[in-house]
């Protein structure tokens, strides 16, 4: 039994390897290609010199770039949006490096200073091109062997509270769940029809060997395992396989919080970076402000022609404003386009599908976030971020922080235009929207960094021109 257990991870590193290095293989050849070929359209022929210089130092920050994206890891989900950000945003992040390398390298050459008008064009070609290449061996890996599967252990109350809060509401779930009830032994539905099926539990499902498992997820404290169970996973661990406990498998999968382990505990032990670093704080207000000033004027004759179509199709007033909670409590006022037919505050507090309050100009507004443009004044006057969780109607907020515990958390950073949350999840219309959102934006308070920003730029970018979830 202990052969088997040391056999398997050295047969998936083993696979892993191999992916790896045809990645490299790839790679190389490639950005000789792509480099040779501008290199030639640069300097109008086929040129008599290598430029080796340029290629060496390109090659390895490009390597660099793609082994901090995870590009060389076989099981990395490459069709999600959330790799090819970070396959995108490695490639921006070394750029500066790399174009200072090269100036290093060619300064005192003549021969080689023509080919530095390359890299620029080299490198984004090459890093859309290796993301393309990612994405189709990805999918014939997942015609090949399926797309994975993770195992979840644990009793069947804690079992039931993962899967509502990290799966049920998933709309495109890159792997398949197995989910095990080792503690009573249950089977059967989880949780009502149409949820997951407990299947039967056998200690042979974590001996064997199985290509397609991604993970094993403890959805239950190890505390309610058994010894043995546990020392096992212990075991499987250090063997270099993947397992996670619950809140790991709900940050690093899910990209959100467990709000079950939400309490005052959590919120001491853990460092909330984006709320303990005023220093960063400002710093961060700071670029904030001068992004709106930039758009601001970017957007201008945009603004006015909205501007105008609104007060000849609809009259005045063109702006609606309401009031929202910001930072740690201020309430501000919120300016957006007023894409909603006149009235005081009635109807329902949630804008719905085909909601015939919407105007004309407001059914094209909306989807495509124009509406929100006037918010930039907000970010300019420092009421609001680029980029946070979303600015909630002082009514709501009420309701919400009385049914959902430690809501306030989300008001210790600035609102934003766009953050975490609003890419992740769609429009919410309910208190249990509510609470999915939270994760998210908690997930981001936590997690912060301008890394993270640059995804979520990425994606709401991805969002506007797809027009996922507006209303």
């Amino acid at each position: 039994m202990k052969k088997r257990t040391r056999l398997s991870p050295k047969r998936v590193t083993g696979e892993g390897l191999g992916y790896g290095f045809r990645m490299v293989v790839l790679d190389v050849l490639l950005l000789a290609v792509v480099v040779a070929g501008f290199h030639a359209l640069r300097i109008g022929h086929i040129p008599r010199y290598w430029p080796l210089e340029v290629y060496l130092v390109s090659l390895a920050f490009s390597l660099l770039a793609l082994f901090i994206s995870g590009g060389y890891v076989e099981k990395s989900d490459k069709l999600s949006l959330e790799y090819a950000t970070m396959h995108l945003s490695s490639f921006l992040m070394v750029f500066p490096l790399l174009m200072t390398a090269v100036y290093a390298f060619t300064a005192y050459s003549e021969a080689m200073k023509p080919a530095r008008a390359v890299v620029i064009p080299a490198i984004v070609s090459f890093a859309f091109l290796t993301l393309a290449c990612r994405r189709s061996s990805y999918q014939r890996l997942i015609r090949e062997k399926g797309r994975g599967h993770y195992i979840l252990l644990g009793g069947s109350d804690d079992l039931r509270v993962l899967w509502r809060e990290l799966l049920e509401k998933s709309r495109s779930p890159s792997a398949d769940f197995r989910f095990y009830d080792v503690v009573d032994g249950q089977v059967g539905p989880l949780a009502g029809k149409g949820s997951p099926l407990l299947e039967a539990w056998s200690p042979k499902i974590l001996e064997r060997s199985d290509p397609g498992r991604l993970g094993i997820v403890m959805a239950s404290h190890i505390g309610r395992l058994s010894h043995p169970m546990g020392k096992k996973l212990a075991e499987i661990h250090l063997s270099g396989a993947r397992v996670f406990t619950a809140e790991a498998f709900a940050e690093s999968v899910h990209g959100k919080i467990l709000l079950r382990d939400v309490d005052e505990e959590w919120v001491l032990d853990r460092e909330l970076s984006l709320t303990q670093s005023e220093g960063y704080m400002r710093l961060k207000n700071l670029l904030d402000r001068g992004m709106a000033l930039v758009l601001l004027l970017i957007f201008l004759p945009l603004t006015v022609l909205i501007f105008l179509g609104i007060l000849l199709l609809d009259g005045w007033p063109v702006f609606y404003v309401q009031k929202r909670q910001g930072l740690r409590g201020e309430v501000f006022e919120a300016l957006k386009f007023r894409t909603m037919k006149k009235r005081k505050e009635q109807g329902s507090d949630y804008t719905s599908e085909r909601d015939e309050r919407v105007t004309f100009l407001g059914r094209t507004l909306r989807p495509s976030r124009l509406d929100e443009i006037p918010q930039l004044w907000n970010v300019l006057v420092g009421d609001m971020s680029l980029i946070g969780p979303r600015a909630e109607w002082v009514k709501l907020v009420k309701k919400y922080e009385e049914e959902i515990p430690f809501y306030a958390l989300r008001h210790e950073v600035r609102p934003g235009l766009t953050g975490w949350a609003q890419v992740n999840y769609p429009y919410g219309s309910n208190l249990e929207d509510t609470r999915e959102k939270l994760r998210y934006d908690l997930f981001y308070i936590r997690n912060h960094s301008f890394l993270m920003d640059f995804r979520i730029v990425l994606k709401t970018v991805f969002v506007v021109l797809a027009k996922v979830g507006a209303k």
